[in-house]
């Protein structure tokens, strides 16, 4: 179900799906397994499979009951993308986005090379934002390349969690970026100066 969200750059969640699996770094402490979890002991519906890929065809339309224009993050739960969601499905999720001009809606994945493949062959509604997954060089930097690659009104970074130097990166194209770092008792440690080369041309320092 849409849920009020505590994320300070949207206003809901809706999670036409729930569950995931680790595919990089940024992964390691996901705060969705963990909430995913604690929802399934309580015995939350749609939690049933705890953290396992769960389609949820029930929730496809609960953006078209809410008649307030409200920002939406799509699958906080979840990877719109993920492999194992196969192609038509997800066009049901974008079909209710085109449903809802009202609303706008925030899509972020850590499988860039996916979300290409879909929107090679189709467009991506105008109140759809589309963004990439940058924790590190190796797994985060590549996304941006295949984010740029869709043509979508907006295209944002979520630079969440920042776990090392990004070096040279390329924003053109790029309407928005996130930055932080990771919460939690265990979390990684994020330098200042990491974040400062990601607001301003990176140069030697003495």
């Amino acid at each position: 179900m849409a849920t009020n969200s505590r994320i300070e750059w949207t206003e809901q969640t809706w999670n036409p799906t729930v569950g995931c699996t680790k595919i990089s770094p940024g992964c390691k402490h996901c705060y969705a397994e963990s909430m995913a979890m604690r929802l399934q002991a309580m015995g939350t519906r749609g939690y049933e499979n705890g953290f396992q890929l769960t389609l949820l065809p029930n929730r496809l339309e609960e953006p078209i009951r809410r008649k307030i224009p409200t920002v939406y993050f799509v699958n906080s739960m979840s990877d719109v993308f993920h492999e194992d969601v196969p192609f038509d499905y997800i066009e049901k999720i974008f079909d209710t986005i085109a449903k809802t001009p009202q609303h706008t809606y925030q899509i972020l994945t850590k499988r860039a090379d996916r979300l290409a493949e879909f929107f090679a062959q189709r467009s991506v509604p105008s109140n759809a934002w589309l963004g990439v997954s940058v924790e590190d060089q190796k797994y985060g930097l590549p996304r941006i390349d295949y984010l740029r690659m869709v043509d979508a009104k907006i295209r944002f970074l979520s630079i969440e969690p920042l776990l090392e130097h990004l070096g040279e990166i390329n924003l053109a194209e790029i309407h928005w970026v996130i930055v932080g770092g990771e919460s939690g008792p265990k979390a990684r440690p994020m330098q200042k100066e990491w974040v400062d080369d990601i607001r301003v041309p990176t140069s030697p320092r003495n």
